[in-house]
């Protein structure tokens, strides 16, 4: 490839001389010439050169103040100075204008060679990036629903939203410009997760041909996918039927949530776990539903020390069922506590160190009896006697049973006289959810109870420190479970636990349990002999 050079230098010979000397330039070189500082200005602008051979004084005036102007005006060629002056007087001027080098005359040709080879280097090494440059832009731009992907997760992680990734997201246009509309979409083909997942894919490819280029669609978790709209909306609605109209046509259930626009990718983080659980919820009510969703509560979940994972989370169990009012869940957590036990080895030099973990676990409870708001002075009471009992020597791991079941016993009678209403509402819940399990959902079970949806998922919150979706997920797959080992297939354990749709099922019992409900199914040791 040749390259442009233009030599401006007012003296004829010298400019001829330096003319030749190009010539023998071992590549090929376009040579133009200029003799004043308009025909230099006038030469860039018309012809672009590559690189420019610039003697300082010529007619018209400083060429550095022309250079100047042609670089305000966009000219990005290589410019090597020549002059007879002490160039360090120029050195300044030169520095703000990407002068490249300097040669002072007499030039010798090694000097011009080596000055003009490091400057057509130089433009073989920029148009080499700009290339690279150009083939990220596009693989960016062909990939900009991966790359929005990315970026969600970054932001879900707690990354830092460096300048680098806003540029990124501002290529690809996914940095809001005034805000950005946020839908979520589960859809689920009507057959088994287990044999394919192509109608899901397929409606993606067309969503975004019916929703146009500028639209991102990022797969989620659970069958869900996230759209963002960077662009004025006609309505959430005609955005939601256009859904359902693909979805029909490739027989696949779905239901839509709107929530609402953003300013700040910041927000994303925020309105995620909303966005999911108001999906999780919609495919309670079944299916073709558009809903607008708003912020739910957070639920924190406790972590506990993973020395002591096994115990602590038997010992959960027994919270939950004091928590819940279940006493059928309080010694199956006893039990689960005890069978781990049984399994060290607990001597009687030893049995103390247990006993204080147990006394961990009292503390905990009596905490959790004040957040119940039980009678205070029924828990003054059994706090008491817990501090008494700890003085009386404990010999061996029976009687650190017995200490704890006679603790427990007594728990549970102050946990009777609790008399916070949103636990007795809470419990009511809880039990028609039990009797109603199958159609159970946010929207009945409020009614049930008189409150409103929003305030029935806040208290599922507050009190029992668990999204209402989670409740009703952690009973249908435990029932499924039973079902399974009575014998049912899927298709019949899932619709009787309110599941008609046996892709999420066999995604949600997968999830929860570790492997589909057909490998459940043929693990269940009496099923395997037939009997």
């Amino acid at each position: 490839m040749s390259r442009k050079i233009l030599v401006v230098e007012d003296e004829p010979l010298e400019r001829r001389a330096l003319v030749e000397r190009l010539k023998s330039f071992p590549v090929y070189l376009e040579l133009d010439e200029a003799s004043n500082t308009v025909d230099f200005e006038n030469k860039v602008r018309s012809w672009n050169p590559d690189v420019v051979l610039l003697d300082i004084k010529v007619p018209g005036g400083n060429t550095l103040t022309s250079l100047g102007k042609l670089r305000s005006e966009g000219f990005q060629g290589k410019v090597i100075i020549v002059t007879a002056y002490d160039f360090f007087e120029y050195a300044r001027q030169a520095v703000g204008l990407n002068v490249n080098a300097f040669l002072v005359k007499p030039i010798k040709d090694e000097a011009l060679c080596d000055a003009i080879g490091k400057a057509i280097d130089e433009i073989k090494e920029a148009n080499r990036a700009s290339q690279q440059l150009l083939r990220l832009k596009k693989f960016i731009l062909d990939n900009k629903n991966f790359v929005a992907s990315l970026m969600i997760q970054s932001i879900i992680y707690g990354e830092e939203i460096t300048e680098g990734l806003k540029n990124v997201a501002r290529e690809v246009g996914f940095l809001p410009t005034r805000e950005l509309h946020v839908f979520g979409v589960v859809a689920l083909g009507t057959s088994d997760v287990e044999e394919n997942q192509w109608p899901q894919l397929t409606l993606l490819g067309e969503l975004q041909r019916t929703l146009g280029e500028s639209v991102f669609l990022v797969p989620w978790v659970h069958y869900i996918t996230l759209i963002f709209f960077n662009a004025p909306l006609e309505s959430p609605e005609t955005v939601a039927s256009k859904v359902f109209d693909m979805a029909l046509q490739n027989d696949i259930h779905c239901n839509v949530v709107y929530m609402g626009k953003i300013r700040d990718l910041n927000e994303i983080s925020e309105i995620l776990p909303s966005l999911e659980e108001t999906l999780e919820e919609s495919i309670l009510e079944g299916f073709g539903n558009f809903i607008y969703g708003q912020l739910k509560p957070k639920v924190e979940k406790v972590r506990t020390d993973a020395d002591q994972i096994d115990f602590n989370e038997s010992f959960s169990v027994v919270l939950e069922g004091i928590r819940d009012g279940q006493l059928q869940l309080v010694n199956e957590g006893v039990n689960r506590l005890f069978s781990l036990l049984s399994q060290c080895d607990v001597t009687r030099s030893n049995v103390e160190v247990v006993r204080l973990l147990f006394g961990g676990y009292l503390g905990q409870i009596c905490q959790l009896l004040l957040d119940l708001k039980c009678d205070e002075e029924a828990i003054k009471t059994w706090a008491r006697r817990q501090v008494r009992d700890m003085m009386i020597p404990v010999r061996s791991l029976v009687d650190l049973k017995n200490m704890f079941f006679i603790s427990l016993e007594e728990a549970w009678r102050v946990r009777q006289s609790v008399k916070d209403p949103e636990l007795a509402l809470i419990q009511k819940a809880l039990t028609y959810i039990e009797e109603n399990l199958g159609e159970a959902n946010l929207s009945k079970v409020a009614q049930h109870v008189y409150v409103s949806p929003s305030h029935l998922s806040r208290m599922f919150g507050r009190v029992l420190n668990k999204r209402f979706i989670d409740v009703i997920k952690e009973k249908r797959i435990e029932r499924a479970k039973k079902l399974l080992a009575m014998g049912y297939n899927v298709t019949e354990t899932a619709s009787a636990v309110g599941y008609e749709n046996i892709a999420y099922f066999s995604t949600l019992f997968k999830e929860m349990v570790g492997y589909p409900p057909s490998e459940y199914k043929k693990s269940l040791p009496f099923l395997k002999d037939g009997t």
